[in-house]
């Protein structure tokens, strides 16, 4: 049986689909729907930037693989985790469905504010790379320029995490790989982990706050996400207000020295074990 990985940039999954090639994988890189291979398993790997830059193309894209869904195909982060993961606010209502803590989040309103009283980051629908992000004081109103192009920004509730860092645990399936802990940048929201700062601190599974880890495996479930990453920040407490979810984040550089393995190949092993299953 074969395996498809359809994305918007090919040149992400490209290393991953060489390795399962050499692993003895019949391999389909598909930017579209239509290149998709007749079987074996199809691998999610479309940006949630795509729902930004070119909706139809995103649209088509979801009701492709609900359409493969229907047929009974195998996808990795299939039509929830792609809906999820493509709106800001469909990812605060997860994490409050799961029971966990995140900053207030509503829908922006165009010249005026949705949280009065508080600074707030004011978001695109959509999107990666913390592109279109920008902060608005307590009471200054969100600009109404901003909504011709895209109708739904959000407003979330600005925090500042007590340890100064973005928290970001990587998982894979049932399993969490690593954690990295990216110190805050000011005025940067764009977080990546293929170009990360040299601050970042990598943790591997055993010295992550086993709570943490229960409460990111709960939200991968709920989302449905086996390839991801889920971000969150700590208050004075120590307790996690969870922030992000990232069905198509990168795997740092420096995690095959932290874990003792190279998680890639971990990656592909994992999709290849999916494959093989009816």
């Amino acid at each position: 049986m074969s395996i498809s990985i359809i994305t918007d940039i090919p040149v992400w999954v490209r290393p991953l689909a060489k390795l399962l090639v050499s692993m003895g994988c019949n391999v389909r890189i598909a930017e579209c729907p239509e290149e998709i291979l007749q079987d074996g398993l199809i691998v999610n790997r479309v940006s949630t930037l795509l729902a930004e830059k070119d909706k139809a193309r995103a649209n088509r894209i979801a009701d492709s693989i609900r359409g493969w869904e229907v047929e009974g195909r195998s996808v990795v982060n299939g039509s929830h985790c792609f809906q999820v993961g493509c709106s800001k606010l469909a990812q605060a209502n997860l994490f409050k469905e799961c029971g966990v803590r995140t900053p207030r989040t509503s829908l922006a309103v165009p010249g005026g504010r949705a949280l009065p009283g508080r600074p707030v980051l004011l978001k695109p629908p959509a999107g990666g790379f913390g592109k279109g992000i920008r902060r608005l004081a307590d009471d200054e109103p969100a600009p109404e320029d901003l909504f011709e192009a895209k109708e739904s920004w959000i407003e979330q509730e600005m925090l500042t995490p007590a340890d100064g860092c973005v928290h970001r645990i990587e998982i894979l399936g049932p399993d969490i790989l690593y954690e990295v802990r990216s110190p805050v940048q000011p005025d940067q929201f764009n977080y990546c982990l293929a170009h990360p700062e040299p601050e970042a601190v990598l943790l591997p599974p055993s010295e992550i706050n086993p709570e943490i880890a229960e409460a990111v495996r709960k939200i991968s479930r709920a989302a449905r996400m086996e390839l991801g990453a889920v971000e969150y920040l700590l208050d004075e407490n120590g307790d996690p207000f969870f922030i992000d979810l990232n069905p198509v984040s990168s795997l740092h550089p420096g995690a095959a020295a932290v874990l003792g393995s190279d998680p890639l190949a971990t990656t592909a092993s994992y999709l290849i074990r999916r494959r093989d299953v009816p």
